[in-house]
């Protein structure tokens, strides 16, 4: 009888073991199919970014990836992972690894030294990214980003330049490690394959029109009578350009964009609501966004430190709109004494919010314009907190006519938090250490009494 007992429960659970091994064999199958790797990461690590899933499905011509590896290591079976999500989105992307000890001329015909360098090739063209953190014997955080940024050079025909307006006190595009520089915004936009340089316009006798776009980051001595006037000859004949005015600055710019249908305030933005999600009473924090090609499916906070308010009105063939909004909390104080003196409040005579704080206007069917109530927000300091720079990055590709690229980057690490409170604690508690271990105990009873009467 015993024996009997003993051969059915063994086949009950050799049965139960099949059914289980079949249904993970069924849902991993599936999932391969799919590419549906789960993914609960807060910056959603392990999926490839809108950007990239762009990117290869707009591709049109093959790309091949020469990947440099030894043949085993862990920064090979991370790439694999890597470029296997490419490869699944679009039959453009052609994979091949090479061993470099094994293969020495291909790695001499694309100056290869290095484990762990990747060779983008299309055509007769080709980029180059090394991947290899020598470190840790993994491949770099930003390898997606790297390889991504590497497509989107191979993929343009002709670089466009971005000019930033130099002479007037501008915040520093070399400079990456003071907070008030542009660095970081400099290194970005080259990542998007964008060549950046300084234009002092008094040396210039026309600002060059094709393939650029001028931007006038936060000047803080005014524009002379002759670089308005280029300016305006770049604009009227078709130019792109971004403004960057914060408070107490750029009046003669604030005036000559009002003819483009830009009502920008002299005043300062107050929102004391930002202190309760990591701002500031003069750093608006932005969560909702009109809807624009640029703020489409844009659901990342941005913050606006030391700004001004605008609105747009209609100016002949001049197609304006705002595309970020402060919260109602807020209000545009024009009383810069109070303000001097930290004791702003909002009176009867302030604008209240939402308030204007960014504005794009297009101008016939080629010029466009984007305006800033703020300059901090791009600099060092400011430029990659939550959707800065993805926002910024957009409104650049937007200007120059680059929609295809307007996206979310991929996305770096960070260190996850999990804030509990005292009931959360307690119930977890309770479920971990008294009800689980219970209803083991209890199952335990309930199976020895049975066994024991039959």
């Amino acid at each position: 009888m015993k024996r009997k007992r003993f051969l059915l429960y063994g086949a009950n659970a050799l049965v139960l073991s099949l059914i289980v091994l079949g249904i993970l064999i069924v849902l991993n199958y599936l999932a391969y199919k799919r590419d549906s790797r789960l993914d609960v990461t807060e910056e959603k690590l392990h999926s490839l970014s809108d950007q990239t899933i762009k990117v290869v499905n707009n591709l049109d011509k093959e790309i091949e990836v020469l990947a440099f590896f030894k043949e085993v290591g862990v920064d090979r079976r991370e790439f694999q992972d890597l470029i296997n999500g490419y490869t699944k989105k679009s039959d453009k992307i052609k994979a091949k690894f090479i061993d470099p000890d094994k293969e020495p001329g291909l790695s001499k015909k694309y100056e290869v030294n290095d484990y762990g360098t990747v060779v983008l090739v299309k055509g007769d063209q080709n980029v180059k990214v090394k991947l290899a953190d020598l470190i840790s014997g993994s491949i770099l955080d930003n390898s997606e980003e790297e390889i991504t940024n590497g497509i989107i050079k191979l993929t343009k025909d002709k670089k466009k330049t971005v000019y930033f307006l130099a002479g007037h006190g501008e915040g520093d595009i070399k400079d990456d490690s003071e907070p008030s520089g542009f660095g970081n915004l400099k290194r970005a936009l080259e990542g998007e394959s964008y060549n950046v340089k300084e234009l002092v316009v008094l040396s210039e006798s026309n600002i060059q029109i094709e393939d650029s776009i001028l931007v006038v980051a936060g000047s803080k001595k005014p524009l002379i009578e002759k670089e308005i006037k280029a300016v305006k000859k770049y604009l009227d004949e078709g130019g792109k350009a971004v403004f960057m005015i914060e408070p107490r600055s750029g009046d003669n710019l604030v005036s000559f964009l009002r003819n483009y249908g830009f009502d920008i305030r002299n005043d300062i933005i107050i929102d004391p609501s930002s202190k309760l999600v990591g701002g500031g009473d003069i750093a608006p924090i932005i969560a909702e966004y009109p809807t624009h090609d640029i703020t489409n499916d844009f659901k990342f906070a941005t913050i606006f430190p030391y700004s001004r308010s605008m609105n747009v009105n209609k100016r002949g063939k001049v197609k304006t709109t705002l595309i970020a909004n402060t919260s109602q909390y807020s209000w545009a104080e024009s009383d810069f004494s109070l303000f001097d003196k930290g004791t702003a409040q909002q009176d009867p005579g302030d604008k209240p919010g939402p308030l204007g704080i960014v504005a794009v206007g297009e101008i016939g069917d080629k010029a466009k314009i984007a305006v800033f109530g703020s300059v901090d927000f791009a600099s060092n300091r400011f430029f990659d907190f939550s959707g800065n720079s993805d926002f910024f990055l957009n409104t650049i590709n937007w200007v120059s006519g680059d929609e295809d690229l307007i996206s979310i980057r991929p996305s770096l690490a960070k260190e996850g938090k999990l804030t509990l409170s005292g009931n959360q604690m307690r119930i977890i508690f309770s479920i971990t250490v008294i009800v689980l271990p219970a209803i083991v105990l209890f199952s335990g009873i309930a199976v020895w009494w049975k066994r024991r009467n039959m």
